[in-house]
């Protein structure tokens, strides 16, 4: 049920966003009655019995909600989520940590918005869901929508693009390739010309390693945020594991088909927290704990 509120959130994001980001003023009441419309399908599922659910709803087959249940990007967000959830309660333990490990942690929407394929459709794409998209991407593309265009392309079994084209006219444009011998993805976005957001994740031996590469503050100046390329990296097997930043770096090395150790994964990060049965050690904003 976690991954539908997913789907429900998404879809409310978007169409919070388009009223924000479309070249006239959309109404409120028009993005508020979709939503709700939405919602109001959402009831009529979950007030059903489990057994009466609608074969569309329950069907290991149907469009998107099959991916977004067994995915394998989906059960690294799982094992993602339950470690970045046990390193916020563990924090409590020290001062710096409570303050500034959430600096640590991904969470920019815009990255969340390029990475939203991934949640929406999984690491491919299948006949069915390239027969729907037009269902699927009438949310994202319309003069009162976010962008102009949203098209998906599969270029094989194991690689997609989504080509958005904004209302100016400009591309964004997001590739992901799947591995599916080793389980790893690699997502990279060109947001008008430019390389906005490498995401890789690998399944380890343990557990998972993961890299992002993205335009991120680090500093602010008069209440003006200074920002460079930057690298999160997670490394973590169940609850015991690290994440580190690294402040202005050019593109880091590719992790696909790597097997990176904890130590060497995170060596030389600005800022890094490591957490082992609970115990937590680091440095952050240069002071080491």
């Amino acid at each position: 049920m976690k991954k539908i509120f997913i789907i429900i959130f998404s879809l409310m994001l978007v169409f919070s966003l388009s009223g924000c980001g479309s070249k006239s003023a959309s109404s409120p009441d028009i993005l508020l009655e979709d939503t709700d419309d939405l919602l109001e399908d959402f009831d009529d599922y979950t007030e059903l019995p489990y057994d009466d659910q609608p074969d569309s709803f329950m069907d290991t087959k149907s469009t998107r909600l099959s991916d977004l249940i067994s995915s394998n990007f989906n059960n690294f967000s799982d094992a993602q989520d339950a470690f970045e959830d046990h390193v916020s309660q563990v924090s409590y333990k020290n001062e710096t940590a409570l303050i500034s490990s959430h600096n640590l942690v991904v969470s920019d929407m815009k990255v969340f918005d390029y990475m939203l394929p991934l949640y929406m459709w999984g690491e491919t794409l299948d006949d069915e869901e390239l027969e729907t998209q037009d269902i699927a991407t009438s949310i994202y593309e319309g003069e009162d929508r976010s962008y102009q265009k949203y098209d998906l392309e599969r270029e094989s079994e194991t690689r997609y693009k989504v080509i958005m084209e904004t209302h100016d006219g400009e591309l964004i444009t997001t590739q992901i390739d799947y591995y599916p011998d080793i389980d790893a993805v690699r997502l990279e976005t060109i947001d008008k010309g430019n390389l906005a957001l490498i995401f890789e994740y690998v399944k380890t031996d343990k557990g998972y390693a993961a890299q992002y590469y993205f335009n991120s503050p680090i500093a602010s100046s008069y209440g003006v945020q200074n920002k460079a390329m930057c690298v999160f990296r997670q490394i973590f097997s169940g609850l015991n594991g690290s994440l580190a930043r690294f402040e202005d770096t050019e593109e880091p090395p590719s992790i696909i088909g790597d097997n990176p150790k904890e130590e060497d994964f995170i060596k030389g990060a600005t800022d890094w927290l490591t957490v082992t049965d609970g115990d937590i050690k680091g440095e952050l904003n240069g002071e080491s704990f």
